[in-house]
């Protein structure tokens, strides 16, 4: 009794450091030949037992194993040291929490798989696969209502929608939103019985109760014991349950008014001995239960109590300390320990299953990546790059691998279906783009008329993006698109060519407009020059004949007369028409220069242009009988060109002098 009550008081703390203490136990009695049983399916007598013992060399985590559970599908998960373990009869998998707690308690509900955890700290939470088969873990240990530490979880039940938590001394219920905490004065285990939630209360103030509107009605508050609790609860037959307690026994319970009573029998007595303390029970095969003990191996036996099986290490276990047995869908048992994990298979030819087995693809390899299969609905979109090699990962859950046979055969790839060999895998390389249908088969070679369901897998390698309709389609828009732009830009560039060509056009119509007009202007301004012209070179000419015949009629005259007076008067009648000839050729440089040069507008004294002519005139015949009166001041100042000023006074001037009649007398000029 005093080593039990340690241990019981140690699972209550601590589940790792109980298992611990007992692993310790089993290396004392160690047997270092161990148990070793034949996995020949076909060597085997009716109703024999087999053992597949898998360590952590096959599964490649810890050796330490605390319990199983199984899903619809017939794929086996553990908790183990090292976190989530996954078995699909070929291939294993782990799977972490982000904490690397171990993982000492799991239950399946739904497509969830509910963890509790202890490791220096505690979690609680679940594992989920996401859209894309992707296992992730999502912690609960942050919703908790209180600081308080989850010490330990004895039991998880899904109720009306809601997951209850058994922790210790109070039951946690998750609504998928929030973690409440129902809390007791003592531990507790929680259990489902007939669709209600079941607690027993532990110590002698305990009880059965059951779980109302969030609180504990008691129900028996007869069922109770000084150091002990109920640690299971089973269905034995209707309206009838069986109680399972450590170490005072198994009780019989009316499911109606939940009053309990021994249970009578060969199995109860046997676990009534001081040394055996019943630790877990699974019902099996629907009328045996199986049970697990904390140090004497395992029991079967049946509903009426009679013992037909003890199973220790001298005859297969791989200890006498074995958790949580399992039971799966094909009727054989799961056992965890902290050795590894076994299969006990209750060998029987005539096996009917009772499910319809699938051949399953669980994963694709893409080089050091893998994409889980989550359901055979799941479509694969594999990227370019990756499309030219791959590797399919398949098995048969609830077969092991070394059971079977597979075929396979990939629609739009393979001709036929390959021969039957015992690979699960399959590696294709050089896949072109489009849509496949992976179709696998599989045989059992120790069954007889069994039908494996062919997992349809479609794969979808994808074309490149722009052979696809809506490609296709986009395509065609952004042609229509760019060539409309393109005419569009094209018409406003015209449009905008055809306003700058007609500007330029009015431009030049203008300029040639004005060319024109200047060319008229132009042929007028000749016209006027030439008859200018004409009448100047009129005018030049008799101006410029006349002196020069003048001037050759005096040198004949002079050439026949040798008087010196006459001669004289010659002479002086030359210089007279030399002089015209001289005045004329200056009048018509004058006319030049005023017609070529521009202007040159500047203040003049009108003084200093006057002086300039009459000192210019002071040597012409009769200049000293003319008088020139300046009528304005003297400081007199005109802004014009000085040049064109002083040809024009000195015309006047030099006319007025010239041709002025002296013989009626002197000139005034003003």
């Amino acid at each position: 009794m005093t080593i039990f009550h340690s241990l019981f008081k140690l699972m209550r703390g601590n589940l790792l450091q109980l298992i611990t203490l007992i692993l310790f136990f089993e290396l004392l009695t160690f047997n270092a030949l161990s148990f070793q049983v034949s996995d020949s399916l076909q060597s085997q007598s009716k109703d024999s037992i087999i053992f597949h013992d898998f360590n952590g060399s096959n599964y490649r985590a810890s050796s330490f194993n605390y319990m199983s559970a199984e899903d619809e599908n017939g794929i086996i998960y553990f908790g183990n040291e090292n976190g989530l373990l996954e078995f699909d009869g070929t291939h294993w998998e782990l799977y972490k929490t982000p904490n690397f707690t171990p993982v000492t308690f799991l239950k399946i509900i739904g497509d969830k798989i509910y963890t509790y955890g202890t490791y220096g700290s505690t979690d609680l939470g679940y594992f989920q696969r996401d859209n894309n088969g992707n296992m992730n873990y999502h912690s609960l240990k942050d919703r908790l209502p209180d600081e308080k530490e989850i010490s330990f979880i004895g039991n998880i039940v899904e109720h009306n929608g809601d997951v209850y938590f058994s922790a210790d001394s109070s039951i946690l219920k998750w609504d998928g939103e929030v973690l409440k905490r129902i809390q007791s004065n003592t531990s507790l285990t929680m259990y489902e019985l007939e669709g209600d939630l079941f607690v027993s209360l532990y110590g002698n103030d305990g009880g059965l109760a059951r779980i109302e509107n969030d609180t504990f009605q008691i129900v028996n508050d007869e069922f109770n014991f000084k150091d002990d609790y109920a640690w299971e609860i089973l269905k034995k037959e209707d309206n009838e349950w069986l109680i399972f307690t450590s170490e005072n026994g198994i009780f019989e319970m009316n499911a109606i008014t939940y009053q309990t009573k021994p249970w009578d029998n060969e199995t109860n007595q046997y676990f009534l001995q001081d040394s055996i303390y019943l630790y877990y029970v699974e019902k099996y095969r629907d009328s045996l239960f199986i049970s697990s003990t904390w140090q004497k191996g395992m029991l079967i036996f049946n509903k009426e109590g009679e013992i037909l099986k003890k199973l220790d290490k001298k005859n297969g276990l791989l200890s006498n300390y074995t958790t949580h047995p399992t039971e799966d869908r094909r009727g054989n048992i799961w056992l965890s320990s902290g050795y590894g994990i076994q299969y006990m298979q209750i060998y029987n030819p005539d096996e009917n299953l009772k499910f319809q087995p699938l051949a399953k693809i669980r994963y694709i390899k893409l080089g050091d990546s893998s994409i889980f299969i989550k359901d055979t609905s799941h479509v694969l979109f594999l990227p370019k790059n990756k499309s030219n090699s791959m590797d399919f990962y398949f098995s048969v859950p609830s077969f092991f691998k070394e059971d079977l046979q597979f075929s396979y055969y990939l629609e739009g790839f393979d001709d036929d279906w390959s021969e039957w060999n015992s690979n699960s895998r399959k590696e294709y390389t050089n896949l072109p783009g489009g849509k496949y249908t992976f179709h696998l088969r599989a045989k059992h070679i120790g069954l007889s008329d069994i039908k494996i369901v062919p997992f349809k897998f479609k794969l979808e390698i994808p074309k490149p993006w722009y052979q696809y309709p809506i490609s296709y389609a986009a395509f065609i828009i952004l042609l229509g698109l760019l060539i409309f732009g393109f005419i569009r830009y094209r018409t406003h560039r015209l449009s905008i060519s055809n306003k700058k060509l007609e500007r330029i056009v009015k431009e030049r119509t203008s300029e040639l407009r004005s060319q024109k007009e200047r060319l008229k202007e132009a042929n007028a301004e000749l016209k006027v020059i030439n008859n200018e012209l004409d009448n100047f070179v009129y005018r030049s000419s008799h101006d410029l004949v006349a002196p020069l015949k003048s001037l050759r009629g005096l040198i004949s005259v002079a050439g026949m007369s040798n008087n010196i007076d006459e001669l004289q008067e010659y002479f002086r009648l030359m210089n007279i028409s030399i002089t015209k000839l001289e005045e004329f050729i200056k009048s018509i440089m004058d006319f030049s220069t005023n017609t070529k040069k521009p202007l040159e507008m500047r203040l003049v004294q009108l003084d200093n242009i006057l002086d300039s002519i009459i000192d210019d005139l002071k040597f012409y015949e009769n200049a000293e009988k003319v008088e020139l009166i300046r009528a304005y001041d003297s400081n007199f100042q005109i802004k014009t060109d000085p040049k064109r000023l002083n040809i024009v006074l000195s015309n006047l001037v030099t006319n007025a002098l010239k041709y002025h009649d002296f013989d009626r007398g002197g000139i005034a000029i003003h």
